[in-house]
């Protein structure tokens, strides 16, 4: 038999620290057990183990701190955030029916030695896995130890046996007691000999096999004086540290090793625990889905409706009938409609094209009030076809988004699993087979039902949470009328010039292979450019440049460590352009070709609205948000995308500097606020007073400077950071940054109070009323309260521009279309929105789209807009 036996506080303790934190729809802490369960379902697979034990210490003294009060006496306590985790983690595993064991008095090492004791007495096979080092001393008989280690989300899994310790360590796995005793263990509190290191603890170990055979040869000229010295000092020391180092493989154990039992899962538990953690992936592998159904969600009626004139009559029945729950993929191939118990199903396989087009046209008319997921694909595919989508005035998904924006995706199952604690099945209403008769039709309305009763069960608790929260305006003002806009520009697009961007592609070709040819010339021989580990090769090898610290996997070759050597050969700054033009051909030039239009020759990009957490709009296919602007080359791609026709014109309006503004007026600095009244140049100002000189003596570095601080300090600049952004010391930086926050009195009590503030709210807003919650204030983790405080001081001035310009595309919009305008947006790029419009329009235009911007919110740090047209984006600049 091959037993598994699992070191619980130790792989928990790693998964913690090891991926993001993760939190459900409550606020618990998610990311240990997340990962606990990652690396059990990983090994299960890899190892097969036929039982699986897992070992936690008991949160108690054990006989060692009872002859030892300081072993372990410098180990922090458990974070409150691991903590949390660690009874859920022991309910999921007494309900997958794991075998779990603790004893007071006991840690979890001796445990799981006692267990691979007996397993080896048995005949069987014992698989140790552990992140801790300690455990190696087990190996040997049938005991392997697997070590897990978990990095930034990724886990490693190496295995230790009898033949591999030897190779590393150069002795048996036994003699890792004696090693601690000489070395001792900061970890654990464990002495060993003071003044002994691992360096010289491991020769000693070589030279005379163990600690007694050290002691016994203590006059042999191996041994250095000093080293002589320290182990006659430290002889009791040696002797204790041993024992604390050594795991009780006899700890009075009352589990029968020999007869492990069976795992005995209690499914509808495992259910309701990973349905509580969001899990909705382990719930599918462990084949839970749908077996049992919490119920928030009541069984409900379908109705297959094949007839028009039946059809028609639902429709003129549903526009008395109130919200109308509906669920239609985004080919509108289908839709199902849930008023009261009923859900009646339509495809359009069953009606003829013009009655199934009138049907849409009816639906969305306006007389029936509709709530849907994520109606963006659909109002866009609804536009694609002429139809105004009307009556939609709810999305799920934007509400389940505004509720949680740090979520990392708001698809039905997901919010469904969230809100109503309920595993959706699984549908697809573009699927031939799932609607025909012969097929998985009953099924497939039986589905389709389940999710639109998700979507009334999210609207119920979503709509009432969104009024309890003060985000009534923020919804129903900004973000719902935001999701119609959106679709509109994403189905009108952008046009561009394809022959223009292919010529500007072969332009890169030719400076790419030009710059191959020199770099080879410079490395004295061809190698791929490409790859990490030789271009450090031949860099800090060949060449013999600089080198940063050497890694498993090679040097590093990062943007920051070439800059650092960019003047030491010539070679450098051709890799650095090299690597700038094959991001720009393969990412913007191929990309760009490879997603315009067939059908108009336009790209048509995806505008995400619930994907940032300061709620900025971000796309995809293509990520407008990335286009490179700081060199030329990478402006020059703003000329590809154009007017359509030599009648019209692009018209580009950007704001001035808005997220100061808002830190401004937030802020209430009267200093800041009257830079920007008067119309300074912001950071000339900043820099005249910091380094207390008139304004009109203001050097450009001195310029350059203040800049990086303006837009840094409230992301919580560090003076490492601003000491690598202006090429100062650390020291010139951090008095730099108090320089500045005496300038600012209001930015600096701005900075401190938002964060005591955030500590006692748990959230963050922006002015309209958008929530973050932050509960990494509330971590011990020194790096995780810090990245709370920075996003504490960031999101309520990043989200407020984030706010204003969803407003100002709100307000340009309506503004177009009461005027009777032809112009339209077309896109949204950070803090720019962009028209196209016909060139008899472009002054009315340009006038209104400033007009909109600059009275989207009324400030002390009046907001600035200037709108330039153009035939190219690259034109308005």
């Amino acid at each position: 038999m091959k037993i598994m036996v699992i070191d619980g506080n130790s792989i928990l303790n790693r998964a913690f620290y090891g991926i993001r934190q993760l939190s459900n729809h409550e606020g618990l802490p998610t990311n240990a057990v997340y990962g606990f369960l990652a690396t059990l379902f990983k090994l299960r697979e890899d190892e097969k183990p036929d039982r699986t034990v897992v070992c936690f210490d008991v949160r108690e003294k054990t006989f060692r701190h009872l002859k030892f009060d300081s072993y372990k006496a410098t180990r922090k306590g458990m974070p409150d955030e691991l903590a949390a985790q660690l009874p859920v983690m022991k309910e999921t595993l007494d309900a997958m029916g794991v075998v779990r064991c603790e004893l007071a008095g006991y840690e979890a090492d001796d445990l799981i030695g006692t267990i691979s004791r007996k397993a080896d007495e048995n005949g069987d096979t014992c698989v140790v896995v552990t992140g801790d080092r300690d455990s190696l001393q087990l190996i040997g008989g049938g005991t392997t130890v697997l070590l897990v280690s978990t990095k930034m989300g990724q886990t490693t899994y190496e295995t230790y046996d009898m033949e591999k310790f030897r190779e590393r360590y150069g002795f048996d796995p036994i003699r890792l007691i004696d090693l601690k005793a000489l070395m001792g263990d900061a970890s654990d509190n464990i002495p060993g000999v003071p003044g002994i290191g691992e360096k010289t603890a491991m020769q000693l170990l070589h030279d005379f096999g163990s600690l007694e055979g050290v002691y016994a040869n203590l006059e042999d000229e191996k041994i250095k004086k000093g080293a002589r010295a320290k182990l006659e000092a430290g002889a009791q020391s040696a002797k204790d540290s041993y024992w604390l180092a050594t795991i009780d493989r006899n700890a009075p154990l009352a589990l029968d090793v020999a007869n492990l039992p069976e795992e005995h899962r209690d499914e509808a538990a495992l259910y309701e625990l990973l349905t509580r953690l969001e899990f909705k992936n382990f719930i599918k592998k462990l084949g839970l889905s749908g077996a049992y159904t919490a119920p928030r969600l009541p069984e409900l009626r379908t109705q297959r409706i094949q007839n028009a004139a039946e059809a028609f009559g639902l429709l003129d029945a549903l526009t008395e009938a109130g919200r109308v729950f509906a669920v239609i993929p985004e080919t509108l191939g289908a839709m199902c409609l849930l008023e009261a118990d009923t859900a009646a199903m339509l495809f359009a396989d069953d009606f003829a094209d013009a009655d199934w087009d009138a049907l849409l046209r009816r639906l969305f008319g306006g007389a029936i009030e509709l709530v849907l997921h994520d109606a963006k694909p659909v109002a866009a595919a609804l536009l694609a076809r002429g139809i105004q989508p009307e009556g939609i005035v709810f999305d799920t998904c934007l509400a389940a988004y505004l509720l949680d924006p740090t979520q990392s995706g708001y698809d039905l199952p997901r919010v469904a699993l969230a809100y109503c604690s309920t595993e959706l099945p699984e549908l697809d209403l573009d699927d031939p087979a799932a609607v025909s008769p012969l097929g998985g039709q009953e099924q497939t309305e039986q589905a389709c039902a389940r999710h639109a009763g998700a979507v009334r069960a999210i609207y119920q608790e979503a709509a009432s949470r969104v009024e309890e929260l003060g985000m009534r305006k923020l919804y129903y003002e900004i973000e719902l009328p935001l999701m119609r806009i959106l679709a509109e520009m994403e189905t009108v697009g952008c046009a561009v010039a394809p022959d223009e961007l292919r010529a500007f592609g072969e332009r890169l070709d030719v400076r790419i292979h030009e710059l191959i040819a020199q770099i080879y010339r410079d490395a004295d021989g061809e190698f791929n450019i490409n790859s990490p580990k030789q271009l450090g090769e031949v860099l800090f090898e060949k060449l013999h440049l600089p080198a940063p610290k050497k890694t498993k996997t090679g040097y590093s070759t990062n943007v920051d460590v070439l800059e650092r050597i960019a003047e030491d050969h010539p070679v450098v700054p051709r890799i650095l352009e090299y690597r700038q033009l094959t991001k720009l051909k393969s990412t913007y030039v191929d990309g760009l070709l490879k997603v315009v239009s067939q059908k108009d020759g336009r790209i048509h990009t995806h505008f995400q609205q619930t994907v940032t957490a300061t709620g900025r709009l971000s796309s995809t296919d293509p990520n407008l948000q990335n286009i490179p602007v700081r060199t030329e080359l990478g402006r020059e791609l703003r000329r590809m995308f154009v007017a359509p026709d030599t009648e019209h014109v692009l018209i580009d309006a950007d704001y001035s500097q808005i997220e100061l503004r808002v830190l401004a007026h937030i802020s209430q600095d009267a200093h800041m606020i009257e830079a920007f009244r008067s119309g300074q140049d912001i950071h000339a100002a900043t820099a005249a007073k910091v380094y207390h000189v008139p304004l009109d003596e203001v050097t450009p570095q001195m310029r350059s400077s203040c800049k990086a601080v303006n837009f840094g300090i409230v992301y919580g600049i560090s003076d490492f950071s601003l000491a690598q952004d202006i090429g100062v010391t650390r020291k010139e930086a951090g008095e730099f940054i108090r320089a500045y926050l005496a300038t600012y009195p209001g930015v600096a009590k701005y900075m401190e109070d938002i964060k005591e503030n955030a500590r006692e709210k748990g959230y963050v807003s922006t002015l309209f009323g958008r929530r973050r919650a932050l509960p990494e204030l509330k971590s011990k983790n020194f790096n995780i309260r810090s990245f709370g405080e920075r996003v504490a001081m960031n999101t309520p001035i990043q989200g407020t521009a984030a706010d204003i310009i969803k407003i100002a595309m709100v307000r340009v919009h309506d503004r177009l279309l009461r005027e009777g305008l032809e112009s339209r947006l077309i896109l949204q790029v950070h803090d720019e929105l962009i028209l196209e419009a016909p060139k008899t329009e472009q002054e009315t235009a340009m006038r209104l789209l400033k007009e909109e911007m600059e009275a989207a919110f009324v400030m002390d740090a009046p907001l600035v807009a200037e709108a330039k047209a153009g035939h190219s984006w690259y034109d308005t600049k």
